[in-house]
């Protein structure tokens, strides 16, 4: 009777150990949830405020406090890539716009946003977007290295069919194409192709097309793109003679 009661209290005792676990787990996560909403609450303030008046500038109290919160965020749910990315999104936004900081500053804080990425990008590596902001990121700092193009190559082979990384391949790669290595190119190119191809609904697929042939004849690269396209969409596109 007594080995009963005690496998009955073993039991009952486990079962409050994990309940009060995952209470502790349920309240950290919605407080980092909070964390995040703050930080990215700033964030899209200042966006708004810049397309107003291009010359607007955060107060240091409001980066500070955007900060906080974004590493708060981290430190209590450090395995959320979203998170990661938030906060390489804020230092992005101090790297980009506060113009009084000194070359060790902006160091920093680009070796801090590298971070953030890489962190995020071993936590979720099959998220395409993480991948293509990845790649955004170099750009901005002038990295057009290995890792940037793998990043562009490895965004598109996740999400091939996701309209904004096509957008951004295009941005990226047809202003750096004499940059890239074939591999690169070849997505690029496949970025172009499925923008021609496009098979949303009549007004998507015109407006598709038209961005993907614009930026190809801004940068002159009929002559490059072209073999690189399948004998149909040289067909469609009708830049290729």
């Amino acid at each position: 009777m007594f080995t009963v009661s005690l496998r009955t209290f073993s039991v009952r005792f486990v079962l409050i150990i994990l309940t009060l676990a995952f209470a502790m787990w349920a309240g950290m996560t919605g407080i980092a949830g909070l964390y995040n909403f703050q930080a990215n609450s700033f964030l899209e303030l200042w966006h708004q405020q810049l397309s107003k008046n291009n010359s607007y500038q955060t107060t240091d109290d409001d980066y500070q406090t955007a900060v906080y919160a974004s590493k708060r965020a981290i430190e209590l749910t450090p395995y959320n890539g979203d998170y990661l990315t938030s906060a390489a999104d804020i230092q992005m936004w101090q790297y980009r716009n506060n113009h009084a900081l000194s070359s060790a500053q902006k160091s920093a804080l680009k070796t801090e946003i590298l971070q953030y990425y890489r962190t995020a990008l071993k936590q979720r590596p099959t998220w395409a977007y993480t991948h293509i902001n990845f790649a955004v990121s170099k750009v901005i700092f002038g990295e057009i290295d290995t890792e940037m193009q793998q990043a562009i190559q490895t965004a598109n082979r996740l999400g091939f069919n996701e309209p904004d990384v096509i957008h951004i391949t295009l941005e990226l790669g047809l202003p750096l194409w004499s940059q890239l290595n074939h591999s690169t190119r070849t997505t690029v190119a496949s970025a172009v192709e499925r923008s021609v191809t496009w098979q949303l609904n009549e007004k998507m697929n015109m407006k598709e097309r038209i961005f993907a042939l614009s930026l190809v004849g801004v940068y002159h690269l009929e002559k490059d793109i072209c073999p690189l396209l399948t004998p149909s969409s040289q067909a469609d596109s009708n830049m290729c003679y």
